[in-house]
């Protein structure tokens, strides 16, 4: 697991109490960390798009690169760009 993948994996994890069962960096495409989870209920998907808004929102600036809540691999997926991460996690830490 790189550094950037561990630092938001235990960011995440400490911000929301949501556990993350798996985690993916694909060969391909290295640039997109993925935090993996079985289910999501409705309040714990507010509870992610709370920690989206706090931690890496930038009103007028919009990218391809931030922050996606999405189905990957029959489960869903929190995917956000190394870039971010280390913008809004490590370097301001």
């Amino acid at each position: 697991m790189s550094k950037e993948l561990k630092a938001f994996k235990d960011h995440f994890e400490s911000k929301t109490g949501i556990r993350v069962i798996d985690t993916k960096e694909d060969r391909q495409y290295f640039h997109w960390k993925r935090l993996i989870f079985s289910q999501l209920d409705a309040e714990q998907m507010m509870w992610i798009a709370e920690y989206i808004l706090l931690n890496f929102s930038t009103p007028g600036r919009y990218s391809h690169r931030l922050p996606k809540l999405h189905a990957h691999g029959g489960c869903i997926a929190l995917t956000i760009d190394v870039e971010q991460i280390n913008e809004f996690i490590i370097n301001k830490a």
